[in-house]
């Protein structure tokens, strides 16, 4: 990774951490990310998540556009085998 973009990966890493640490986060939030399909060949999604670990007070929900199968996650088809302590919740056709 070039350096720009180490910066802009350790700058989303940042915001993120920002409302992670937000006053009023607790052990009972639920923090939501959306939109990580925009970091595509830019930076990993998991590359911003190693980077706020140790900042999630509850949880954190990642909406991820992309596909399950298998226990991998494909985003954009692009990488497999990213499972750090994720749990899907997926929707069956038809419902």
């Amino acid at each position: 990774m070039d350096l720009a973009l180490r910066g802009f990966a350790t700058a989303a890493a940042a915001h993120v951490r920002q409302a992670l640490t937000a006053p009023g986060v607790d052990e009972n939030t639920v923090m939501a990310i959306s939109g990580v399909g925009g970091l595509f060949g830019l930076v990993r999604t998991s590359t911003i998540i190693d980077q706020v670990t140790s900042a999630i007070r509850g949880r954190l929900l990642v909406f991820f556009p992309g596909r399950y199968e298998s226990s991998q996650y494909r985003l954009l088809d692009a990488r497999d085998g990213w499972n750090y302590l994720a749990i899907p919740i997926i929707a069956k056709n038809g419902d």
